[in-house]
């Protein structure tokens, strides 16, 4: 029991570490796949126009990199689920809103892939109207998800400080990102969602790497 215990923490930890690895060569790839920024949630149609045909073949390999990282994240969710209801001799209530928030995260990143794919496929028959909708959908599907995050975060620091399966610290800096990324969610249109959303992926591999490095209890 606890030898596969500690297997499939560690699964879980590599996991983590994958999925951020994944979203870092998706943030620094991404820009050079374009020839112009990418335009901002609330920019007009012609800007995505115009951003979607200077694009590049590459984003199609670029979306494999972002489904294996999704394949991280869903080993790191259900893996840490397992530690905490391990660990958790009460209730299960926290340890299956992380599940769940997670897949809730992982269902709208697949939506939001579908729609950024569909702008790639019709490229080429385009018009500044369907270009437009199409990155409103993507980009209210992403701002929608920083929900799903702020619930995966306050769940895992609520299960982390009852259970002590984490460092104390890992705790309550899930709970206050968490808060973070929900309030981020009131003002879509600014530039703060970018401090909570990187701490969330800090976060990861910070707990990725304890569930590699630290033995479970039962």
């Amino acid at each position: 029991m606890l030898d596969s215990l500690q297997f499939w923490t560690r699964v879980g930890g590599v996991g983590g570490i994958l999925f951020f690895v994944s979203l870092v060569i998706l943030i620094v790839l991404m820009p050079l796949t374009h020839s112009i920024p990418e335009p901002a949630f609330d920019a007009p149609s012609s800007a995505f126009l115009a951003y979607t045909k200077s694009g590049a073949d590459l984003p199609f390999a670029l979306s494999l990199v972002g489904v294996l990282g999704l394949f991280g994240f869903a080993l790191f969710a259900a893996c840490l689920t397992v530690r905490f209801r391990v660990a958790d001799d009460r209730s299960n209530v926290a340890s299956t809103l992380v599940l769940l928030a997670a897949g809730i995260f992982i269902v709208l990143w697949l939506a939001e892939l579908g729609f950024a794919l569909a702008q790639t496929f019709r490229r080429a028959d385009l018009d500044a109207t369907s270009a437009g909708i199409l990155f409103g959908l993507s980009n209210g599907i992403f701002v929608v998800s920083w929900s799903a995050i702020a619930g995966f975060l306050a769940a895992s620091g609520v299960a982390a400080l009852s259970t002590r399966t984490l460092p104390r610290w890992l705790g309550w800096k899930a709970v206050v990102i968490g808060i973070a990324m929900f309030l981020a969610g009131a003002a879509p249109l600014s530039a703060i969602w970018f401090f909570p959303y990187f701490l969330f992926l800090v976060w990861v591999l910070a707990t990725s790497v304890v569930l590699l490095v630290r033995k479970p209890t039962t």
